[in-house]
Order: structure tokens, then C-alpha cells, then sequence
């Protein structure tokens, strides 16, 4: 049971990243945090003053809830509550419905809403996390042992070409240096997200069309790559060398899904008061890299960004891994989704520090 005056609720609610609305004795909302807004798809200037009935319409049994908790005088949780919004979008939420009580205003009654599918996916993207981290710093370790005997193997090839001078071996020893010196490289890309940032602004469109134009140097003439930016977007403070690694290695993936004739398309968006990684940001950056390849393969779905998952024969397995660090360093995140006969990339990048 809840003694907080109203006007200190009001201020407190503000900095929760989960959704809260307070509402007087009549069901009217007297306030709404961003997160509330953010999920409900409202503006608080547009809702304030109307009445829970009003506020979600279709679903008349979230305010009959309301109603119960005042006349209960007591908190309750209602799990799984589906919440029925405008344009027929459907939530699935956890409420808990707590009255004020002794409010000098009179009655008085908070709901939060827990997003259960975007609970469901921090927690499970978290999970993911402490497994990603532990495989990365085992094929680390993997990694540092590997490259002391190649540059021994590569050592003796070369001493052994001398030898062979004018010999048709020769050819043999140039493949035992060509293969060391490709598994190094291959070494240096497990270290990568191990390096350290140097941090600027940088301007997400510059650096979309730096990688657009890579990939269709690259690719099948026939690929086709289309442009969807938000002119409005702010500069990121990122690494920018490590963010074209990132955003490369995704596209890369998207033109060899979509093979000849493809079509890939960026876009980007501002997405406000977001959640990522249990953090609660203002901004962020979303850049979106669709394609219209067949997707990911299910038996790999769930491991994808693991270090050496892969089901092309001529893969490393390190592309999507290596992109999820590099975003990760940047306190943002990666999510797959396909729908529509579409795969897209979802990346998020924070614009400004925890509210």
C-alpha cells in the first residue's frame, strides 16, 4: 500500500524504463511516464484527463480492473493481460494495479505495464549475452594459442622456399604461406572487437553510403540496393572505422542471401524512449538492413551470432558475431527478424546517456 503524495509520484515515474500511468478516482489519467507512451503508441498531451475507457476502448476490461483495485483498496497483478490498441495492434502485458493510499488529492491509482514479449526478449537476450561472452573469449584464448605456431609454420615455409629455388615445390611451400597467412587474418578478426575505440560523431548516412558502395563494387551488377534515411538523424558518438565493420559484415550477409538479382534496402529512424539491454535511452538510432533473400536458416536462428555458426561451405561463422560485439561496445544492440518474405537486421545505437 502506496503513501506517495502525487506530485512526487509524478516525478518518480518519469525515470522508470517500465510503462506507468497514474489515474484519479473518476479513471481519468493524471499522468503517464514516456515508456507508457512509447508502448500504448500515445502522447500524454493528446490522453491526460480522459478516462481508462477512453484510453484503450476496445479493451473495457483494463478499466473495469482499475475500478476493482479502488473499491479493493489493494494491490494486485493481473498476468498475461492482452491489451487491444489502435490499428488492431495487440499487447501482451503483465499490469499491476496499485491504489494511493492517503493521497491528500483524494483517490488515486498507478498501473505499470510490463511488456511481457519485450521482457521476454531482454531476458533472453541477456541469456544470450553471458553465452556469447564466455565463447568469446574462449575462441580468444583459442585464438592467441593458434597464431604462435602459424608464424612458426610460416617461418619454416619461407626458409624452406630458399632451398627449393627453382624447384617445382615451390609451389607447395607459396600454399603453406598463402593458407598460415589467411588463418592469421582469420585469427585477427576473432581480436577485432578487442580493440579499442576511438570515439567521434559520426554521421550514420555517410557511413551507409560508404558500405552501400563497397558491397556494389563487389556484387552482381544486377543487386540493387535502395536508400530509405530519416534526414532528421543526429550523429552517433561512435567508433566509426569499427561501426563500417559492423554494418558491412550485415550487408555482406544480406547480398549473399539475396544472390544474383537481390534487393537490399537501409533505412534508418530515430526511435524514442527505448529499452536496450535494461537500459532506458531518450533516442536512439535505428538502422534497419532488409533483404529479400530466404533468411536465416532455422537450425542456426537461434545461434547466429555465435562465433562460427554457419551453413555456407566457404563461411567463417565470424561476420554476424564480430557485428554483434562491435554494436554491443556500442551500447546498442542487434535483433533478427523475418517477416513479410523479408529478413531484416534491426540495430539499435543509444543518442544520449541512461534517463
Amino acid at each position: 500500500m502506496m503513501t506517495i503524495p502525487a506530485e512526487r509520484a509524478f516525478q518518480l515515474i518519469e525515470n522508470i524504463y517500465t510503462s506507468v500511468m497514474m489515474f484519479d478516482g473518476t479513471l481519468r489519467l493524471t499522468a503517464i511516464n514516456p515508456a507508457g507512451e512509447n508502448l500504448l503508441s500515445i502522447s500524454s498531451r493528446k490522453v491526460l484527463g480522459h478516462t481508462a475507457y477512453e484510453i484503450v476502448p476496445d479493451s473495457p476490461g483494463f478499466a473495469d480492473m482499475l475500478q476493482r483495485a479502488l473499491l479493493a483498496k489493494r494491490s494486485f497483478t493481473e498476468w498475461g493481460m492482452n491489451l487491444k490498441l489502435g490499428q488492431g495492434r495487440l499487447v501482451c502485458v503483465d499490469a499491476v494495479f496499485t491504489p494511493m493510499l492517503d493521497d491528500p488529492e483524494g483517490e488515486a491509482l498507478i498501473v505499470e505495464l510490463i511488456d511481457v514479449q519485450s521482457f521476454n526478449r531482454a531476458r533472453r537476450e541477456e541469456h544470450l549475452s553471458v553465452l556469447h561472452e564466455a565463447a568469446r573469449k574462449s575462441l580468444q584464448g583459442m585464438a592467441h594459442e593458434i597464431k604462435n605456431p602459424l608464424g612458426g609454420l610460416r617461418g619454416a615455409a619461407q626458409l624452406l622456399e630458399r632451398e627449393l629455388d627453382g624447384s617445382e615445390l615451390r609451389e607447395y611451400t607459396r600454399i603453406i604461406i598463402s593458407e598460415a597467412d589467411r588463418l592469421r587474418s582469420l585469427v585477427d578478426r576473432m581480436l577485432v572487437p578487442n580493440s579499442k575505440r576511438t570515439l567521434s560523431h559520426v554521421n550514420i548516412h555517410e557511413v551507409l553510403e560508404y558500405v552501400q558502395s563497397l558491397v556494389v563494387a563487389e556484387a552482381d551488377a544486377r543487386l540493387r540496393v535502395e536508400r530509405d534515411y530519416d534526414p532528421s538523424l543526429p550523429p552517433v558518438q561512435a567508433d566509426r572505422t569499427q561501426l563500417i565493420q559492423a554494418l558491412l559484415n550485415i550487408v555482406r550477409n544480406a547480398v549473399q542471401a539475396t544472390g544474383v538479382g537481390g534487393n537490399i534496402t537501409l533505412r534508418t529512424r530515430i526511435k524514442r524512449n527505448c529499452t536496450i539491454r535494461h537500459r532506458h535511452f531518450k533516442m536512439a538510432v535505428q538502422i534497419d538492413i532488409i533483404d529479400d533473400g530466404p533468411g536465416v536458416a532455422p537450425e542456426i536462428e537461434h545461434d547466429m551470432f555465435y562465433p562460427l555458426v554457419t551453413t555456407r561451405s566457404d563461411g567463417t561463422g565470424l561476420g554476424l558475431s564480430i557485428a554483434q560485439s562491435l554494436v554491443r561496445a556500442h551500447n546498442g544492440s542487434i535483433e533478427y527478424e523475418r517477416t513479410d518474405g523479408k529478413t531484416c537486421f534491426h540495430i539499435l545505437l543509444p543518442l544520449n546517456e541512461k534517463s
